[in-house]
């Protein structure tokens, strides 16, 4: 099998891979608060949603399609939270990169061994405070998405091009939510964005097929909740067993 297919299933098993380490006593507190915010904002977004198209069926059928209009609404309400998701996901992930921070550290340091769990044990309002520093990269990440998906966007409306834009945008989505992820692991091992970014282009194939999975997780119902708790684990257990440092030098 050629090394790029391998290096992109790689990346599309790792959000698997994390799905124990979720449950491990020294990582599933640290989990719970970024699992706690994204059922939230998920619940909180499909509520509302659901309520619009509700009223806004109401108001355009009569009466006698009631149930009608709650199948229509279901369905409707179904498959627009699986791409509204994908936007929400971006707010979370700005309102949770603290504690995403935090949980990609204590992975860290739960696959690094006993040793360097006992080194490292401080008080969890200290992480929480030292954390915060992730805003920064948060901040630069959001100038790159913004700076490309302009691009992308004026694409979209160049006929002939255009065909391409749904392929595009969904290649894209899935890069960035890579680079959201992994980027926390590296910025715990005081490599910042974009310096990051340099490593995370020389493994193309294992980030896109790591950020396709997370995608499709991301689009199913319920499933979603987890998205980025498997996302920041997934991600820390990549680079640490893919990335390496000295790659940047």
């Amino acid at each position: 099998m050629p090394t790029m297919i391998m290096d992109f299933f790689k990346g599309v098993a790792a959000p698997f891979q994390a799905l124990p380490l979720l449950f491990k006593p020294r990582i599933r507190t640290y989990a719970f608060l970024p699992l706690c915010l994204t059922i939230f904002v998920l619940t909180s977004g499909a509520y509302l949603l659901s309520s619009t198209i509700d009223a806004t069926l109401s108001s355009m059928a009569p009466n006698w399609f009631g149930w009608i209009n709650s199948i229509i609404s279901w369905a409707l309400s179904v498959l627009i939270s699986m791409w509204v998701s994908l936007f929400l996901l971006g707010l979370i992930n700005i309102l949770s990169c603290p504690f995403n921070s935090l949980l990609s550290s204590k992975v860290l340091i739960y696959l690094s061994g006993p040793s360097e769990q006992v080194n490292k044990q401080t008080s969890i309002f200290v992480e929480i405070h030292e954390s915060f520093g992730a805003l920064t990269a948060e901040v630069k990440k959001v100038v790159y998405y913004v700076k490309f998906a302009l691009i992308i966007l004026l694409l979209s409306i160049i006929p002939g091009v255009n065909v391409f834009a749904p392929l595009l945008w969904v290649m894209f989505g899935a890069w960035m939510l890579t680079i959201e992820y992994l980027d926390y692991p590296y910025s715990n091992e005081q490599i910042i964005f974009p310096e990051s970014l340099k490593t995370m282009a020389r493994q193309k194939a294992t980030c896109l097929g790591f950020g396709l999975s997370i995608t499709l997780i991301a689009l199913i119902p319920i499933v979603n909740w987890l998205t980025v708790a498997i996302g920041v684990v997934g991600a820390t257990v990549l680079y640490r067993n893919n990335f390496t440092t000295n790659e940047l030098s």
